[in-house]
């Protein structure tokens, strides 16, 4: 039989414990998903006005869809440190895309800075993703 004391420790216990995982689960959960409107500066293309939708897969991972304007059916893979991204070399619709993103601390804005191949000239590129 469980005693009173024994019993408080148990409630105590549990108690604890959904409230770390509660923690746990909010630093997971960066409010990153959703349409951002993006302004992008490209040496090739000059100011751009466009859409893209970002999902966080998890605490780590983020797709973006349409970055670089490419479509709604194109998505870049990134991954999530904190504040930073990174966009790790990769091959998006025959573009060649890699870059960085600093997230700002009210998570309202992004800014990137990433270049693009076609495999014949490098864009350098400069976007700001806000909501």
């Amino acid at each position: 039989m469980i005693n009173r004391k024994n019993k408080y420790f148990f409630v105590l216990l549990i108690v604890i414990v959904r409230m770390s995982f509660s923690c746990s689960q909010e630093k997971m959960s960066i409010p990153l998903n959703g349409t951002w409107h993006v302004e992008e500066n490209s040496q090739l293309f000059g100011t751009q006005h466009y859409d893209a939708r970002i999902t966080q897969i998890d605490s780590t991972r983020l797709e973006i869809t349409n970055f670089y304007n490419l479509g709604s059916d194109t998505y870049v893979n990134a991954s999530l440190d904190q504040l930073a991204i990174l966009i790790e070399k990769q091959n998006i619709g025959g573009y060649i895309i890699q870059g960085t993103g600093k997230v700002k601390s009210d998570y309202k804005s992004i800014t990137f800075k990433y270049t693009v191949n076609d495999g014949t000239v490098e864009d350098p590129v400069i976007a700001q993703f806000k909501r």
